[in-house]
């Protein structure tokens, strides 16, 4: 069926219409009642009986073809208009107009508001050629009636008020005609820019899949001015990589690799995002994420979110090796991590053809080199990272330890655990005349006991000068 609506939601249609129509006969009825009693009109009270009648029976006829569906028949009339007007209400429509008489130019009007409502479902040409259809009954009901009568009509008046109503139909019809042109191009072109709109939003959803969700966030507030720019800024640099993970693959198929590595991923790339990190990017099995960059945070709140991530991908980790044995693979993956806080130059790299934003820096090379020298399970942090999240973390002094390709040794520590709830491990104080900074959980108790005893000290010498 030629409808671009459902069946039942056409056939709504076209009873809507047909019954709007037959609103428009009775308002016609009443209107020539009307001009009859104001003496506009010489019209006969059988012939508005018979109007009234035929303008029924059509509205019947019509009723009844579109409920047993005959009106599904006539392909070229889709909507159902020409046919019910043709051969149903033209015939009414001619002697009603034959009928009034006197008033036949007051009924023009009711014409042309048949013909607008007519234009709203067809084209200028059917428009224009029911007007001529009405018309030619009209001019012959007028031959036949006034032969069976016997009195001649002024056919020079008829022909100039046929030509009028036809000049005026003309131009509405081309009138009406081009609105509809536009609104169906405008219909058309709007289902366009959705369609457009529908594949950008899924090809922006595959983009943001290579991209990760702070850039992504970043390009759509600010058109991406906060990354095309090079700013230094003090962030938190984590590297992880999977031991011995060249030698697992010699051993299993290429297909169970790729599975393997994939659902690692799909466990740690979460927990990126949840704790508010940027993925820098995956290097093989390994990863690079920021903390502070692009979104501003704390150097203390990036270290700490930074060693929440690690320790959650470590007992992630755990979980997933333990669903893997299950799963009969040959090997348990460990992963070694290193992190490091520091200025860094951050930004987009690259050229016109491809950028890249990330970090770069001798602080970015710190955290790839206390990955690297790490142990499997184990995460390695630096001074300046253990210095901001002392207090919530338990960690292992590892002592000074060169690093490849740096020139100064760096002082590393073992993260063993989170704990932001345990009593403080340093003591942070300052006044009048001093500041105190002591990392007792690292101090010899010897050192700590020395140090206490020349406080002590110092008191007496104090307490004994004031004498």
């Amino acid at each position: 069926m030629p409808l671009d609506v459902p069946t039942d939601m056409g056939r709504s249609k076209k009873l809507s219409a047909l019954w709007i129509g037959y609103l428009g006969w009775v308002l016609a009825t009443a209107t020539i009642v009307f001009l009859k009693k104001l003496g506009y009109s010489d019209i006969a009270t059988h012939q508005i009986g018979i109007f009234i009648a035929g303008a029924t029976l059509a509205h019947g006829l019509g009723l009844a073809m579109v409920h047993l569906g005959w009106d599904t028949r006539f392909r070229f009339d889709p909507h159902f208009v020409l046919i019910p007007n043709w051969f149903f209400f033209a015939p009414v429509a001619a002697y009603g107009f034959y009928a009034v008489g006197t008033a036949r130019d007051l009924m023009l009007i009711g014409w042309l508001m048949g013909l607008f409502f007519l234009a709203g479902h067809v084209r200028f040409r059917c428009v224009l050629l029911t007007a001529c259809y009405y018309m030619f009954l009209y001019l012959v009901l007028l031959v036949v009636m006034s032969r069976l009568h016997g009195h001649a009509p002024n056919y020079l008046r008829e022909l100039v008020r046929i030509g009028a109503f036809l000049t005026v139909c003309i131009f509405l019809a081309v009138l009406l005609d081009r609105f509809a042109s536009q609104k169906t191009h405008l219909k058309e072109s709007i289902g366009q820019l959705r369609e457009k709109d529908r594949e950008i939003m899924k090809l922006n959803e595959r983009l943001a899949l290579f991209v990760s969700d702070p850039l992504v966030k970043h390009l759509s507030k600010d058109e991406g001015r906060t990354l095309f720019e090079h700013r230094r800024k003090k962030i938190t640099v984590f590297f992880s990589d999977i031991c011995r993970f060249s030698t697992i693959t010699d051993t299993m198929e290429p297909e169970e690799t790729a599975e393997q590595l994939n659902e690692y991923f799909r466990e740690m790339i979460p927990l990126v995002l949840h704790h508010k990190g940027t993925l820098d990017k995956l290097m093989g099995d390994g990863m690079m994420v920021l903390f502070g960059a692009p979104d501003d945070m704390d150097p203390a709140e990036g270290a700490y979110r930074c060693l929440q991530m690690a320790t959650a991908m470590r007992d992630k980790l755990r979980a997933l090796n333990h669903r893997w044995s299950q799963k009969g693979y040959p090997h348990a993956l460990r992963v070694r991590m290193g992190v490091h806080t520091g200025l860094s130059v951050v930004g987009t790299f690259g050229s016109k053809h491809w950028i890249h934003y990330t970090a770069i820096g001798s602080q970015v090379n710190v955290a790839a080199r206390l990955q690297q020298i790490a142990e499997p399970d184990q995460i390695l942090i630096s001074r300046a990272t253990y210095t901001l999240v002392a207090e919530k973390v338990q960690a292992r002094d590892l002592g000074v330890m060169p690093l490849k390709g740096l020139h100064q040794p760096v002082h590393v520590y073992e993260c063993v655990d989170l704990h932001a709830d345990q009593q403080p491990q340093r003591i942070l104080d300052e006044g009048p005349g001093y500041f105190v900074w002591v990392q007792w959980n690292t101090t010899d108790p010897s050192t700590l006991k020395a140090l206490a005893h020349r406080l002590a000290s110092l008191a007496e010498t104090k307490k004994e000068s004031e004498k």
